[in-house]
């Protein structure tokens, strides 16, 4: 296959993780689509209340009433000191050489959108909903946060939270501008991997319980 040219983001590094020959279909050659579960459309709609509660005040949907003081306590912190912005669904992208760039940009190649990002002076919090079971991957928070830092360069703190609104649980991680280096390493890593097996044209299928709902399934040799 030779050299590519992909785009990256969280979850196309997990897909590619989770089975590299789905990643191939699916983000390469783009012969299947994922049409998603009622689990991710239920997501979908508890983010889109949660959004909508924090930017307009619009009063929670049925299923999302229980996040009501979740939303209240995110409202409080502009009350704080050095408060800047409050700021949701940030579509936050970067070049090849880490540097800011539009979502649709020919140059875009690292993805990120952050459901709830609050800037201060020097510091920024970073939240992002979870509706499904709590398994976090650090290695997301660990994303946002490079995010973060290469769009605001005064932001020399990040403090991340998964929010796992279900179990009513949070994984915290706090991010600092002088371990960016170390960060990146994690992070090109992961995408190195994904680079070398596009040299070599080798996607093997990884077989595991999510076959099943994977939209390669009906012609995946692996498929149970």
């Amino acid at each position: 296959m030779g050299e590519v040219n992909l785009t990256h983001s969280f979850s196309s590094l997990k897909m590619y993780e989770n089975c590299p020959k789905r990643y191939y279909h699916q983000r390469i050659t783009k012969e299947v689509t994922d049409s998603g579960s009622e689990a991710t459309r239920y997501g979908n709609r508890v983010h889109k209340a949660l959004e909508e509660r924090l930017d307009s005040d619009s009063p929670l949907t049925e299923e999302a009433i229980q996040y009501e003081d979740m939303c209240v306590t995110l409202q409080n912190v502009k009350k704080r000191p050095n408060f800047k912005e409050l700021l949701l669904e940030q579509q936050l992208c970067l070049t090849d050489g880490r540097i800011a760039t539009g979502w649709w940009d020919a140059n875009a190649w690292l993805r990120s959108i952050i459901d709830v990002l609050v800037l201060f002076k020097g510091s920024a919090i970073v939240v992002d909903w979870k509706t499904g079971k709590r398994r976090p991957d650090f290695t997301q928070l660990e994303m946002f946060a490079v995010q973060v830092f290469s769009h605001y360069p005064r932001i020399n703190k990040v403090h991340t939270s998964f929010v796992w609104l279900k179990e009513d649980k949070q994984d915290t991680r706090t991010f600092y501008r002088a371990e960016l280096p170390e960060m990146w390493e994690s992070i090109q890593g992961r995408i190195d991997r994904i680079l070398q097996s596009a040299r070599h044209d080798d996607f093997p299928a990884k077989p595991s319980g999510l076959c099943r709902w994977c939209p390669c399934y009906d012609f995946c040799e692996y498929a149970p």
